[in-house]
């Protein structure tokens, strides 16, 4: 469906639209149908990534000189919208794929190591997962564990303890975080590494509240072989990269399933009748409505500046923040509106707006918690106005 947002069409090529129409058939023909089933059965079938592939899904970002669609990250935010408007798990697997699996090695790996990876992680042949969180490690990288020791011959292998990783068991490539020693001031060196996710040892299918059908995973790295993607002591930059990426990903997620639990409320107050007339003619149900739709629309607004700005090539970590945190609470808020508007049937599983509600409830977490995106805004707010009024404390 063309988006109701018009503003966004100004910054779209013809070509970019006829992707999305693309996306749109494709998510109403392989997605729409099943999701309710995959959250049920809570997993999604191999061979719907490798139709994703086919349909240029999983390479929208890359360059077509690698096999990509190269696509303005406008055009993935929306295309990813798309799809979590029916199914928050798949959305949620492309997004991370597109942003973090293909984007890290894509733009850190040599050229070497990329004529391994490139096409075959952009046509569907195979699935990626990107490794960072650690019992003990999430957005406070420093926490990381894992370790890469490297042998004699060159070779690098890596041990460690991996903990909710987004397709993790489902995968046939990892790109992996491990720490490869300490640097001049006694800090961790942090790496990044490609491995066969057949030689990790699985732990488990870590159950979740939401995103049911995406495989959350839990595993062990004991000696496995691996290659280094980049520079040694530069995976921690890589890293906090290309999660500027992944946010806006996680935004466009967000307004995705606010949207589609708003879609279905919408619906239910047009159909659905009490005390002799329709819901939608009750004010409280029609306010609340307003408010879904106001928030939406303010996060959509908030997104398109980090596109525009990836567009031109300039830095948008701040901006990343400012739609991911704003997008990911008012997609929780208009589910929860939704499913009030619908009542004891949107409590139920008859309807997607229960699925929506939890599946949303991730966003204010992953890709940086809501408490960290506050951080990360208030530290560039305070050091702006500590440049302007002249108040920078003296460094000890």
């Amino acid at each position: 469906m063309l988006h109701p947002n018009s503003l966004y069409y100004d910054h779209l090529k013809p070509e970019e639209l006829a992707f999305l129409k693309k996306t749109a058939d494709f998510v109403a023909r392989e997605i729409a149908p099943h999701a309710a089933a995959w959250e049920e059965k809570e997993e999604l079938p191999r061979d719907l990534f490798t139709k994703a592939g086919r349909a240029g899904l999983m390479g929208m970002l890359a360059p077509k000189s690698v096999g990509g669609q190269e696509l303005s990250m406008l055009c993935f935010c929306l295309a990813i919208e798309e799809i979590a408007r029916h199914c928050g798990a798949f959305a949620m697997n492309m997004a991370a794929h597109n942003a973090l699996c293909v984007g890290h090695p894509l733009g850190h790996a040599s050229d070497e190591l990329k004529k391994k990876i490139f096409p075959s992680v952009l046509n569907g042949d195979w699935m990626v997962a990107w490794a960072l969180t650690e019992p003990n490690a999430g957005s406070d990288t420093g926490g990381v564990e894992t370790t890469a020791a490297q042998s004699p011959d060159g070779t690098w292998r890596l041990n460690g303890h991996k903990l909710y990783i987004t397709m993790g068991l489902h995968s046939d490539r990892m790109v992996v975080m491990a720490i490869t020693g300490r640097d001049e001031k006694g800090k961790k060196e942090f790496s990044a590494f490609w491995i066969e996710t057949k030689h990790i040892e699985p732990v488990r299918k870590v159950p979740t509240t939401g995103v049911r059908a995406s495989n959350t995973s839990e595993f062990y790295l004991k000696d496995v072989p691996a290659e280094m993607i980049g520079a040694r002591g530069k995976g921690q930059h890589a890293a906090l990269a290309c999660l500027d990426g992944g946010r806006l990903g996680i935004a466009a997620m967000s307004i995705g399933l606010g949207r589609g639990a708003v879609e279905i409320a919408k619906q239910r107050m047009l159909t659905r009748r009490q005390f002799g007339k329709r819901i939608a003619d009750f004010q409280a149900l029609q306010f609340r409505l307003a408010d879904c739709e106001v928030e939406l629309r303010a996060a959509e607004a908030l997104l398109l500046p980090p596109c525009v700005m990836h567009a031109r090539g300039q830095k948008f970590s701040l901006e990343a923040s400012f739609a991911k945190l704003y997008a990911s609470e008012a997609a929780s808020r208009a589910a929860n509106s939704a499913l009030q508007i619908c009542g004891g049937w949107g409590y139920t599983r008859d309807t997607s707006v229960e699925r929506m509600w939890r599946d949303a409830r991730l966003c204010e977490i992953g890709e940086g918690s809501s408490e960290v995106q506050r951080l990360i805004i208030s530290r560039v707010v305070l050091k702006e106005a500590e440049e302007k009024y002249g108040l920078a404390e003296p460094k000890k």
